[in-house]
């Protein structure tokens, strides 16, 4: 991944639906009948080590790049704590 977390904060909707396609997530938004309350959530899997499947990243957010970029960020920070290089 070369997008650091700051790269992620201003993500356009493109550039959100294309992150998550690359790190294989999921974007939903909770149904209508939640009143305005509409929220986007983005569920991504964080960077695997040695062979073990890295946590679930859920992220709430009020729009799908405010969601996507809140995951995206922990998604890097998970990415350079655990030192994955790919």
């Amino acid at each position: 991944m070369s997008e650091s977390p700051s790269d992620t904060a201003m993500m356009t909707a493109d550039e959100a639906a294309a992150w998550l396609r690359e790190v294989g997530g999921e974007l939903y938004r909770t149904p209508p009948s939640y009143g305005d309350g509409r929220a986007w959530v983005a569920v991504v899997r964080a960077p695997a080590v040695r062979g073990h499947s890295g946590p679930l990243i859920v992220a709430l957010g009020g729009s799908m790049q405010e969601a996507t970029a809140t995951a995206a960020q922990q998604w890097h920070q998970l990415w350079r704590k655990r030192g994955v290089l790919h």
